[in-house]
């Protein structure tokens, strides 16, 4: 690849990297924690649009520099398809590796092409109204490091407003406009020319594309239009914003990806063959507007363009940031932060506004503290309730451990042995919904950690520091979470010890008292009865 395209390619990265951090001050994040999840930034996000058949999917071909995206009457994008570029120099210029998650897959861009075939066809079936987004993360050493969006043509009836300004809306994301060169002389009235107007008014941010240059070769009028909108002389519209020209479905992808052409610099000598292929068409355009590293070129001058209007609110933003943390210091005492002494005083008093809101969130139930209530009076008497307490004190289950314990010779052994036996067996029970709200409650201390770290406002000045309290936190709920299971699972064993052979005795002692107070009922009954009946004899007889 050319140096001037290389340097494009290092300046994206970089001016990316240099928003994501600024963006991450002001955010109160911690723009070295790559662990932290980054901020999304659309300065590198490229959206094509078009109408269909203008050379939309093979314009970004170009850019990834494989015919990965579907083209053709057979490959119209029916779908919104999303392409993260990763650059990495490490691969040779014919590699592709597909990233799903944490793995990586080398892949070619035919079964990638034939994949995503396979997925708009299925996207778009019968039945389906509007389609979601079809995302793909690649590495390749060819390509920059964009976020390509390939909308469907935007006279399909599979997408509507709404669509494109989630994609194109954004106030950073480029806008590529693709036209294809035979329509170079009603470049004016063109419909996505306009819609680039009307998302972007000031042009600061679109790139218009006169595609497919080959097929207007033979044509002197389109060929002079083309040359006249590249010379910024076309009309007042197309006049006010950046143009490049490209062949296509570029020779150089072709020829690339051909079997008979080994070298690694095979793709750089194609690229170069397109912009040869270009000037001996435009003879007349300003060559640095002619082929891929050209488009590259002009993408990294809109994106600089972009930060340059971005840059005084991004300015301002660190400014005021800067103001509070000064503003802070003289609060603390600024001498104070200049020792190893006035440090530790900084960082007891975090420590202790985290211990006030952690507190305040536990005790009040304030944010997640509440669960722990619900967890405690909700969920684990539930869980208890849904023991199967009636099958193990089933009368029959009750006769039959009964009997078992008095072994082969009757009261060789007690039965109240085997009633302690199930008692212990049914708290046994008890332990593992007891473990269950220890996880639960710690499942819940865990994020009030988090969410109290994130909104104490001195913490997030300073997110080490942040980070190391929360990790100190998280640490001691392990710690505490693993001692009150063990403490549970004990108490639960001090009730399974604690069946006294008094208890049944006291329930036989019930027992016999009911029994004795029913036959003194029916003793009394029936000497009134006699009674009754004697008295009924000595009134006849007298």
């Amino acid at each position: 690849m050319s140096s001037s395209a290389m340097d494009a390619i290092v300046e994206l990265v970089e001016l990316s990297e240099s928003m994501r951090q600024a963006a991450s001050l002001l955010a109160d994040d911690d723009p070295s924690d790559d662990a932290a999840p980054r901020r999304p930034s659309t300065f590198l996000n490229a959206v094509a649009l078009g109408n269909v058949g203008s050379g939309k999917s093979a314009v970004l071909n170009s850019l990834i520099g494989h015919p990965v995206l579907p083209t053709g009457e057979n490959g119209a994008t029916r779908a919104p398809i999303v392409v993260d570029l990763q650059r990495d120099p490490g691969l040779s210029t014919k590699s592709i590796v597909l990233q799903i998650d944490s793995k990586s897959q080398q892949v070619s861009s035919s079964a990638l092409r034939h994949s995503l075939q396979d997925r708009l066809s299925k996207a778009t079936g019968p039945g389906r109204s509007r389609t979601d987004e079809i995302y793909l993360k690649l590495r390749t050493s060819t390509a920059p490091p964009l976020k390509l969006i390939d909308l469907p043509g935007i006279d399909q009836r599979v997408i509507d407003d709404s669509t494109i300004n989630e994609f194109a809306g954004h106030n950073d994301a480029i806008l590529i406009v693709v036209i294809p060169a035979m329509q170079a002389p009603e470049v004016a009235s063109s419909r996505a020319l306009k819609l680039a107007r009307d998302i972007d008014p000031e042009g600061t941010r679109t790139i218009g594309v006169l595609s497919k240059i080959d097929q207007a070769a033979s044509d002197a009028k389109t060929v002079a239009c083309v040359q006249a909108i590249l010379s910024n002389k076309g009309p007042r519209t197309a006049a006010e914003i950046e143009w490049v020209a490209l062949i296509g479905q570029s020779v150089a992808i072709a020829s690339a990806q051909s079997g008979s052409v080994g070298s690694e610099n095979s793709l750089e000598t194609a690229w170069r063959a397109e912009a040869e292929s270009l000037k001996s068409i435009l003879t007349t355009a300003p060559q640095n507007k002619l082929g891929r590293i050209a488009l590259v070129d002009t993408i990294a001058k809109q994106i600089r363009k972009r930060m340059k209007v971005r840059l005084p609110n991004l300015l301002t933003g660190l400014q005021g940031k800067s103001q509070v943390v000064k503003d802070e210091l003289a609060r603390l005492g600024e001498s104070m932060v200049q020792s190893p002494e006035g440090t530790r005083a900084v960082a007891l008093e975090l420590c202790r506004e985290f211990e006030d809101k952690f507190l305040a969130h536990v005790t009040s139930g304030e944010g997640s503290g509440w669960k722990i209530v619900a967890s405690f009076e909700g969920k684990f008497p539930d869980r208890i309730k849904q023991l199967p307490l009636d099958r193990h004190f089933d009368l029959n289950n009750v006769k039959r451990i009964v009997l078992e314990a008095d072994g082969y010779q009757p009261y060789l052994i007690s039965p109240e042995k085997g009633l302690k036996s199930l008692i212990k067996g049914v708290l046994e029970m008890a332990k593992e919904p007891s473990r269950l709200c220890v996880e639960e409650v710690h499942r819940v201390l865990l994020d009030i950690v988090n969410a109290t770290a994130n909104g104490t406002p001195g913490l997030g000045r300073y997110p080490p520091f942040k980070r190391e309290i929360i990790t100190i936190a998280s640490n001691a709920l392990d710690t505490f979470k693993s001692d009150a299971k063990k403490m549970v699972v004990a108490l639960v064993d001090m009730e399974r010890a604690f069946v006294p052979p008094q208890h049944f005795i006291r329930l036989v002692q019930r027992r016999m008292e009911r029994q004795r107070r029913e036959e003194e009922v029916k003793t009394k009954s029936s000497k009134k009865a006699q009674d009754a009946e004697q008295a009924m004899m000595n009134k006849g007889c007298s």
